[in-house]
């Protein structure tokens, strides 16, 4: 399982994104002093704002500070540096690596002429809290700005930089009366209080704002959905993506998984350093992990810390401990993509879930492509599973809905068992025609298993993502560019409303799991009933005795 999680690291694609900005540039004044920013496809953008302190010398591992005031104007016209995370051929196109750690910025995105209290949606890059970063070109919120709501990006730390806990780091937070190891989380919520005293300059309004992420990004906004340390700073949240495996403790042993102490305690043992002082004085990229580390066990990532992270988000939304704000979830038609290069066997499948092989063999034989079998049964589990369990959990607390993604580019369809983890994301911001173009002639649906090992193998060997994964498009087909507009339409109406629904859609009714009815985004249909009903109820039902098994040893 850890191997597996571990493969979080590659999930989002980068493309490079060439700007193109005009003599008119706007003015904006923030708490920390005036910016100067630009103006690109029709939007207004302020980039590179530092929402707090450089987070280096004595900083390096302790909650964001507030952020240093400047004399004079800004330039805001040009992205800052990506977080400091590992450089992996054709992935991290595009990044500015290997990255700084002075990287806690955010980009503000508005129309040009916004008014006055217009809807937020902050985004929550993903990336396996390990790689990706605000400047990717997929998160060019062109169409989202057209529909009327400002749109924030950011960066916030990676990897052992920002999630680590030794027992020394945790000793030192607790005489500090500091929160401890989740620095990312801690990061995302600075944001949204520097979003709440700031945005209106923008002509935002502080009291609408919507989170939304994908893949580490929706799981991001889970475990804020049921963070206290952010409660009155969303009004709404979209998790797009939100892989639902267990998180470790920190200090105990939990589901079979090494508490994040021990984690630190190898990457502190594998890079030579005997205390938190060595740690803080060592240059930024003897920490930056590379495969080996994460294969060594270097990286857990989050963890259950007490205070900003309290427990697994499944069981806490059941208990109905999640913010009362309307919920947005969904997952794509093959997000266990990026699970197929550490795929176990079926046989190893069953022993690592508990789960009854011969059950697996009558639910998964037929599966068109076998190379993929037991990542699609992992799919159903952490995937479609959860995202029915999620937002049915949903019912007496606040409206949740739920999509299916399952729509690609006509020349590449039959390329793929299903829409691969990340392809939903330039759909909904209206960046497709940034992305990669698709071929001119369709690709045909034969040796599909042929491609997914080629993929497999440059990853696995030679540390190449595949273009096989990269976000494909087609800036000049009619179908693409109605599947954007809608996206776009139906996430700013959701920011802008709590409800989802669009005049002229088919009716997208509020998720519970005995209609099972999700909302569909395909070149077919616009909803699905009853999604692969016998396998994700099986999976479901091992999902839930996971949980239910945590709960009897929680305090909750």
């Amino acid at each position: 399982m850890n191997k597996i999680l571990a493969l979080l690291a590659f999930v989002v694609t980068s493309i490079a994104f060439n700007s193109f900005a005009n003599s008119e540039r706007p003015v904006v004044a923030v708490e920390t002093g005036s910016l100067q920013g630009a103006t690109e496809y029709n939007m207004h953008v302020f980039k590179n704002i530092p929402y707090a302190a450089p987070p280096v010398g004595d900083l390096r591992w302790r909650p964001p500070q507030p952020a240093v005031a400047w004399n004079g104007t800004r330039d805001a016209s040009q992205f800052g540096e990506s977080c400091p995370q590992p450089y992996v051929k054709n992935l991290s196109t595009g990044l500015a690596l290997p990255g700084n750690e002075d990287c806690l910025k955010l980009n503000v995105f508005t129309p040009q002429n916004p008014g006055k209290d217009l809807p937020v949606m902050v985004w929550i890059h993903g990336g396996g809290l390990l790689v990706d970063g605000a400047r990717d070109a997929q998160f060019t919120p062109i169409n989202l700005v057209k529909n009327g709501v400002i749109v924030v990006t950011f960066d916030y730390r990676l990897g052992s930089l920002g999630f680590f806990a030794s027992k020394e780091l945790i000793a030192e937070a607790k005489a500090k009366g500091e929160p401890v190891g989740n620095y990312g989380t801690m990061d995302q919520i600075a944001v949204l209080k520097w979003v709440k005293r700031n945005i209106a300059a923008f002509g935002g309004n502080p009291n609408n704002v919507t989170i939304f992420g994908e893949s580490a990004g929706g799981r991001s906004v889970t475990w804020l959905m049921v963070s206290d340390a952010a409660r009155g700073l969303f009004h709404r949240a979209i998790a797009e993506s939100a892989q639902q495996s267990p998180i470790r403790g920190m200090t105990e042993k939990r589901l079979g998984m090494a508490p994040e102490t021990e984690i630190s305690a190898n990457l502190m043992k594998g890079i030579g350093a005997k205390s938190l002082k060595e740690l803080r004085s060592l240059p930024t990229q003897k920490l930056v992990l590379t495969a080996a580390d994460f294969e060594k066990g270097e990286f857990g990532g989050p963890f259950i810390d007490g205070q900003i992270l309290k427990g697994d988000p499944i069981p806490l939304f059941a208990a109905g401990q999640q913010a009362k704000v309307p919920f947005m979830i969904g997952t794509n038609s093959w997000d266990s993509s990026f699970l197929v290069p550490g795929q176990p066997s079926m046989a190893g499948l069953a022993k690592m879930l508990r789960e009854d092989p011969k059950i697996l063999t009558q639910l998964y034989g037929n599966v068109q492509d076998k190379c993929i079998a037991s990542s699609d049964a992992m799919g159903d589990m952490f995937y479609r599973g959860s995202t029915k369990l999620l937002a049915d959990s949903m019912n007496g607390i606040a409206p949740g809905y739920a999509y299916y993604f399952d729509y690609l580019t006509k020349n590449i369809r039959a390329a793929y068992p299903g829409v691969p983890h990340t392809f939903e994301i330039s759909y909904v911001f209206g960046s497709y025609p940034l992305m990669s173009q698709a071929p001119k002639i369709a690709e045909s649906s034969a040796n599909r298993c042929a491609r997914i090992e080629q993929a497999t193998m440059e990853l696995k060997k030679k540390g190449i993502w595949s273009k096989y994964w990269y976000p494909i498009t087609d800036k000049n087909d009619p179908q693409d560019i109605a599947m954007s507009e809608k996206m776009s339409a139906i996430w700013a109406q959701f920011a802008k409303t709590g409800n989802p629904n669009l005049e002229g859609q088919a009716n997208w009714p509020i998720y519970n799991l005995k209609t099972d009815v999700m909302r569909s985004f395909s070149e077919n249909s616009e909803t699905i009933t009853g999604l692969l009903k016998e396998r994700v109820d099986y999976q479901m039902l091992h999902l839930r005795e996971i949980y239910s098994l945590e709960r009897l040893k929680s305090a909750f």
